[in-house]
């Protein structure tokens, strides 16, 4: 069975939430408090106690209803609760007014300045929530909106305020029908209910279909119950996942029975129906996050194991390479002109078979055995530290696994929580997208400056500034004592760092040499066959006062030749 969608909170939901809300008139407005960018709560106190009337422009839960509980304020209050808080904190509510049987709300506060409107626009995207003045100018807004982003109906301080042009002329009011309208509609809709009744959600016409399949008596049964709001309210709730999908005015024909679960008023079905759904959007959204990062994560380990495996692979053929380099010196004077391999005989066997010797013919006989005299060394190079490391990024690669797995089946925000302190301690989260966009720091680590994160092969971070400011922000802030600072030699280019969590010796050639290919590719010398690329510790690199972006002095300097082009 598919999933089914979520009841929206419609006009007849609204109308029947305003209808219980209807004892809050004549209560006087003692405080108001934003919890949420695009949510306000007016606490009401009428028929001697407190009421707390939430109204939300949120895109995605745009709602109003009354809640249970009092709601945390803002630490600082909005511009927009500051306005509220002057013009109608300690009025009266008059009036609470739904605008036909749309999705439009008017709450109508008497002051000393006069009779003030809280405009309320429920209306997904294009939600509002407006403050307009007794002269019927709009005092202020919970979204403001330039002419460049609706021509046909800006939002902006001191104009008029004028109905949403979205409501459809010509369209009847449901609760003003009479049996004969009513009688004349059942005859001639054929169906199609929102072609002739205002506000009229998908899910409520095909509520009247169920209905008006019994018969027009059935039909005027259900206007009735409209007609004098005998709610019967409920909660619709999906069995195989335990989800609400809505709550309704009454029970609906739409669903079984067992899904739907009587509340005493509508506006405390839809608090528990938005306060599951907001929470599940949370760790929806925060699902949705973790787990690209974690799997990114996880395949940047799994590449650099790869790498190690093959640099330990390669660690047994360091003799060979020690061979062929010995005997291109050899015998290469014997090798013809653009020759790719070199005939020699192989004389660490008692029977000195002919081996075959690639040979890059772009290169000269030293250069060439210089190559596999590095690839020697290299095999030969940090064979215990890669085995360590090795041991290191399997644990890490079985560690997010479990996380992933985790992820994948959590039921709730809290059990994701662990997780997500787990991947930010051990820094998986370091090479993705930040996790709560809403806080600087979180949201971009290094402050807006241009700088890319890269992995080595043998799972080291590695660091690269893209303009001079980033070049800085890398020295000064970012890089530690002990991490290899890279840059082209007697050349304008990116600083690099590697980070060595205070253990430069034990960085691997290979790594050096993945940051100087780095080093030169964002260089000036880009385009060049060979470049040279410097490393020192950061704590031998220093900015002098005074200097422009990214000019720094080092020393103890060694230097790597590597090509920025070679794959």
């Amino acid at each position: 069975m598919a999933t089914p969608k979520n009841i929206p909170f419609d006009s007849l939901n609204l109308y029947a939430v305003l209808t219980e809300c209807q004892p809050l008139v004549g209560g006087r407005i003692q405080d108001i408090r934003q919890p949420e960018p695009l949510t306000v709560v007016l606490e009401v106190y009428a028929q001697r106690r407190e009421h707390y009337l939430l109204i939300s422009a949120d895109a995605q839960f745009a709602r109003l209803h009354r809640v249970s509980k009092r709601p945390p304020n803002a630490p600082t209050p909005p511009p927009f609760l500051q306005s509220l808080r002057k013009h109608i904190e300690g009025g009266t509510l008059t009036q609470i007014e739904q605008i036909g049987f749309d999705r439009i709300v008017s709450l109508h506060v008497r002051t000393r300045e006069g009779e003030y409107r809280l405009m309320v626009e429920l209306m997904g995207k294009h939600s509002n929530i407006i403050l307009v003045n007794p002269s019927g100018l709009i005092q202020s807004a919970i979204k403001w909106v330039s002419p460049k982003q609706s021509a046909v109906r800006p939002i902006r301080s001191a104009e008029r305020y004028q109905l949403p042009p979205t409501r459809v002329e010509g369209l009847r009011n449901p609760l003003t029908l009479s049996d004969a309208e009513w009688r004349a509609l059942w005859e001639q809709a054929e169906g199609d209910w929102q072609a002739y009744l205002e506000g009229l959600s998908g899910f409520t016409a095909q509520e009247l279909n169920a209905v008006a399949e019994g018969g027009f008596e059935s039909l005027l049964a259900w206007v009735e119950r409209l007609r004098h709001a005998r709610w019967e309210p409920v909660v619709i709730r999906d069995p195989n996942t335990h989800r609400a999908i809505g709550a309704y005015p009454f029970p609906t024909l739409q669903f079984p029975p067992a899904w739907q679960h009587p509340r005493q008023s509508l506006n405390s079905a839809w608090e528990t129906v938005f306060d599951e759904r907001i929470r599940h959007a949370r760790m929806d959204a925060l699902r949705n996050t973790l787990l690209p990062a974690l799997r990114k994560a996880l395949q940047a380990r799994q590449r650099a194991l790869e790498e190690i495996e093959r640099a330990l692979e390669e660690g047994l053929h360091a003799d060979r390479w020690q061979l062929f380099g010995e005997l291109i010196l050899a015998f290469g004077h014997t090798l013809e002109p653009d020759a790719t391999k070199l005939l020699a005989p192989d004389y660490t066997h008692p029977d000195m078979p002919t081996i075959e010797i690639p040979i890059d013919p772009t290169r000269s006989v030293v250069e060439n055995a210089e190559r596999y005299f590095q690839k020697a060394r290299r095999a030969r190079e940090h064979q215990n530290e890669l085995a360590q490391r090795y041991g290191i990024l399997s644990e890490e690669a079985e560690a997010l696994r479990l996380a992933l797995e985790r992820t994948e089946n959590a039921h709730t925000e809290t059990d994701l929580r662990p997780i997500l302190e787990e991947a930010r301690a051990r820094g998986w989260l370091r090479e993705t997208a930040p996790l709560h966009p809403a806080k600087r720091a979180e949201k971009d680590p290094f402050e807006g400056h241009r700088i890319r994160v890269h992995l080595s092969p043998d799972g080291y971070q590695v660091l690269v500034g893209e303009n001079a400011e980033a070049n800085d922000y890398l020295l000064t802030r970012v890089a530690r004592p002990n991490d290899w600072w890279l840059h082209v030699r007697a050349g304008t280019g990116a600083h690099v760092i590697i980070r060595t969590n205070n253990q430069p010796e034990r960085v691997p050639r290979r790594t050096l040499e993945f940051a100087a290919k780095l080093a030169a590719q964002n260089s000036a010398d880009r385009h060049a066959h060979i470049v040279e690329v410097d490393y020192t510790l950061r704590k031998y690199v220093r900015k002098p006062k005074g200097a422009p972006s990214g000019f720094a002095l080092y020393t103890h300097e060694k230097t790597l030749a590597v090509r920025p082009n070679a794959p």
